[in-house]
């Protein structure tokens, strides 16, 4: 009977944080997302800039509007987010933050909001683009 010799392996220590780095680089945050948007047309919107390995949507509780997470498969894929800050996706501006950015970077995106009051009615943000221009990055 011959023995076949055992196999050569390597063990390494399971590291889940560095696992999620890694995804990190390729995964983007969208938020602003309002309900009436899907999952199916987050993704249809978002496979333009590559191919999406995974893409969750979600809400906290009593949350006026959603949340995604969307993986690609490239970072090469997420490397225009970070000189854009928001994208108009049907009639609607949506935030968008690399997660692989420390909490400083994630902040400082979220560091000036405006709030509108006393607009006319069914005024839509694209409305507001010219006027807002120079805030933009």
């Amino acid at each position: 009977m011959k023995r076949t010799p055992f196999l050569d392996l390597a063990f390494h220590v399971h590291d889940s944080k560095q696992l999620w780095s890694d995804e990190d680089l390729r995964t983007i945050q969208v938020t602003d997302i309002p309900f009436f948007l899907t999952k199916e047309n987050i993704a249809s919107y978002f496979k333009k800039f590559g191919n999406i390995a995974s893409c969750r949507v979600y809400s906290r509780k009593n949350a006026k509007v959603q949340q995604a997470r969307i993986v690609y498969d490239s970072a090469h894929s997420i490397a225009r987010f970070d000189t854009q800050w928001a994208i108009y996706c049907f009639s609607t501006y949506l935030r968008v933050t690399s997660c692989h950015y420390t909490v400083d970077q994630k902040s400082s995106r979220r560091e000036f909001v405006a709030t509108l009051t006393q607009l006319p009615p069914n005024t839509k943000d694209i409305d507001l683009a010219p006027s807002l221009a120079f805030l933009s990055p």
